[in-house]
């Protein structure tokens, strides 16, 4: 930390917190020093910080659709 201090990237100011939502405290990419943005509220990069490491966002569930359906040659 004295070594990101002397180069001018010190911790950002804490701000008040509402119970439930993230904060970029909470973000790996902060915790990491890895961030370059200075923002009031988390970014779309959001990772929260765990003793894991960097875990990925959970991805939509996959969904098949069926084939569409081919015109019956009676009705041609």
């Amino acid at each position: 930390m004295e070594m990101a201090e002397a180069i001018g990237v010190g911790r950002r100011r804490a701000s008040k917190r509402r119970k439930g939502r993230p904060s970029c405290q909470d973000c790996f990419f902060h915790c990491q020093m890895l961030c370059a943005l200075d923002l009031d509220e988390p970014c779309s990069t959001f990772r929260q910080n765990s003793s894991d490491g960097l875990i990925p966002p959970r991805q939509p569930a996959l969904l098949l659709r069926q084939p569409p359906q081919e015109p019956s040659a009676e009705a041609a």
